[in-house]
């Protein structure tokens, strides 16, 4: 009798080790994006209280940006975000400040020029840009052109990030649906 219910316990525990492990696996790419954006509203927590106080410099928001592992592209994102908050008068002490956030994104696109682009496609136009001055143009709409395909392909990232939760959930739900009818059936058998 012993012997009948050792296989069907070790075949339990070895779905039970496996759910986890998938659990683990498939949690961790939510659970990285979820630390990015927490350090990004904290860059923009902290460079927002930089402004209001007329302390902040641009190598000090390069410095907070360090602080906070913020590239290039997150920089300029979440400048873009409290620039669009002061225009619209969500945050009132942003918006006796907006000039300084114009400045800063002013210095930060002059500093890094296609910032929102991937780096090596940034510093190949970069190359082009001062290599041809007659060119500007061309680059500038090959700029933008690159900048919204790379928005796309990010925003079709985070949604299959989302998906990828989710459809873990669903899956964690029915392994543990599924061994809960196992273990009915085996009481039931015994």
């Amino acid at each position: 009798m012993s012997t009948e219910v050792v296989p069907v316990f070790t075949g339990i525990a070895a779905l039970i080790v496996g759910a986890v492990v998938g659990l683990f696996f498939s949690i961790l790419p939510v659970l990285k994006e979820k630390a990015e954006n927490n350090w990004r509203k904290q860059f923009r927590k902290q460079v927002r209280l930089g402004i209001i106080k007329n302390h902040l410099t641009y190598n000090d928001m390069q410095h907070i940006a360090e602080r906070w592992s913020q590239d290039r592209k997150a920089i300029l994102f979440s400048l873009r975000i409290m620039h669009s908050e002061a225009i619209s008068g969500e945050d009132d002490e942003l918006s006796k400040n907006v000039d300084v956030i114009r400045e800063l994104i002013a210095k930060h696109q002059k500093q890094e020029p296609y910032s929102e682009l991937p780096e090596n496609i940034s510093i190949q136009l970069n190359r082009l840009d001062s290599n041809s001055g007659d060119k500007q143009e061309q680059i500038s709409q090959l700029a933008s052109s690159l900048s919204d395909l790379y928005s796309e392909n990010q925003q079709n990232l985070s949604r299959q990030i989302k998906f990828t939760y989710w459809g873990s959930i669903a899956g964690i739900i029915g392994v543990f649906i599924g061994v809960a009818g196992l273990y009915f059936a085996v009481i039931g058998n015994a």
